[in-house]
């Protein structure tokens, strides 16, 4: 079978959740399928638009280099000029199914041209972008957002327009536009039930959205050991950025009085976020610096309890289930599809949402109780196999594709 995938970002460049995940999927469906990726880089250096062709583990990879940001609402969603290149690999590629993992900086408009070219559309849901224009369900001032609508979003995204009724208007349309979109879309894959749940809310019908959980290569966890220390190594993976509670974790760590603890920060650390260093009062909070997550085996034998504070409406994240793959207990905030993964008292322990007390006592808990890391040890067998996961996706691939033949059967 020839399958396209299309993805926001795409390793080896980028190695967010979304991008992690895509790749192991296309790389196992790739051992026995002809599988093509459509995706974007970011190079200053490049003519914007270049396209390069590589092949990268076995997948044909088609990047488009769009290093410049959205300065418009619009401009979010809409690329014709993207569009256009798109089609024009489409024609060449003639795939038969399209699986789309993010359209961010792409244009959603690609939906329409592989409709236009009679495919069907598997679409797997990572945020609430093609909902909530910000993509995260919080509102400027960093508060949740209990649900999309018109005025609540002119509301949030005024700093994008000169008057609240050209906001509203424009904001309207681009509605309109996402769910005639959505309605394109054959078949959804959420890989929480809260995302599922909060997409069927807003209006999607719930037998197009497949519940589904993320598979992993858990080859990566073979053979895995943990480092020695004298301490409790608490440890945080992955974008240092206000909406996974950061600033939280280190509020609640500076309190902790002990030399036996230490919390150790992997991810990439800007320039700009120099003010979240002078918040740190502990001696024992380090910054470890960003991480391939094709080491994520070495990185996490360095660590006893993993945190995971967000504060937004977190959909699965991939970091839970490589700590169980590595048998670390997890943190984490009692919010959106966390609790899902992280069952308190059992793989580790749930948190108030926000709350620095919460958070403090959860971390003395263990602290107080060290054989608690072991007790709560998570059992890696629970976590799914990208093969498993593969097999399902290729049997809603068969499915469709199934369903568009007999559909042109009968219209014969």
């Amino acid at each position: 079978m020839k399958v396209l995938h299309v993805i926001h970002r795409f390793p080896p460049y980028y190695m967010a959740g979304s991008e992690v995940y895509t790749y192991n999927l296309c790389k196992e469906l790739a051992k026995s399928n002809n599988i093509w990726v459509f995706t974007r880089i970011e190079d200053s250096f490049l003519p914007h638009y270049e396209v390069d062709n590589d092949i990268f583990d076995g997948m044909r990879v088609i990047r488009v280099n769009k290093p410049s940001r959205d300065y418009t609402v619009r401009s979010k969603y809409i690329d014709k000029h993207m569009e256009r290149i798109f089609e024009k690999h489409l024609q060449k590629i003639q795939p038969d199914i399209a699986h789309i993992g993010h359209l961010s900086h792409l244009s959603t408009t690609i939906v329409n041209v592989i409709k236009d070219h009679g495919l069907p559309i598997v679409f797997t849901l990572h945020d609430y972008w093609m909902l909530c224009i910000r993509g995260q369900l919080i509102r400027n001032d960093s508060s949740l957002c209990e649900g999309v609508n018109t005025e609540n979003c002119a509301r949030c995204l005024a700093p994008y327009f000169h008057s609240n009724e050209n906001a509203i208007q424009e904001i309207k349309k681009l509605q309109k536009h996402l769910a005639d979109i959505r309605n394109l879309v054959d078949m959804y894959i959420a890989p929480s039930q809260f995302l599922r749940n909060i997409y069927i809310k807003m209006g999607m019908p719930g037998e197009k959205i497949l519940h589904s959980n993320y598979g992993f290569d858990i080859t990566v966890f073979e053979g895995l050991r943990k480092k020695p220390s004298n301490n409790i190594r608490f440890g945080f993976l992955g974008r240092i950025i206000p909406v996974k509670g950061i600033d939280l974790l280190i509020d609640a760590f500076n309190d902790i009085n002990t030399e036996d603890a230490e919390l150790n920060i992997y991810g990439e650390l800007l320039p700009s976020t120099k003010y979240l260093k002078r918040r740190i009062k502990n001696s024992h909070v380090n910054f470890r610096g960003s991480y391939n997550n094709w080491d994520i085996a070495d990185v996490l034998s360095d660590i006893d309890v993993l945190f995971v504070p967000s504060i937004w409406y977190e959909n699965s994240p991939l970091v839970i289930q490589e700590a169980f793959l590595a048998k670390i207990p997890v943190i984490a905030s009692d919010l959106g599809g966390i609790p899902e993964l992280v069952h308190h008292g059992n793989n580790g322990l749930l948190f108030r949402p926000r709350d620095v007390d919460d958070l403090r006592s959860k971390m003395e808990t263990f602290i107080n109780d060290p054989d608690l890391i072991k007790r709560l040890s998570p059992d890696p067998t629970q976590v799914r196999t990208i093969q498993d996961d593969a097999a399902s996706i290729m049997s809603i691939y068969k499915q469709l594709l199934n369903s568009k033949s007999s559909r042109s059967t009968y219209a014969t």
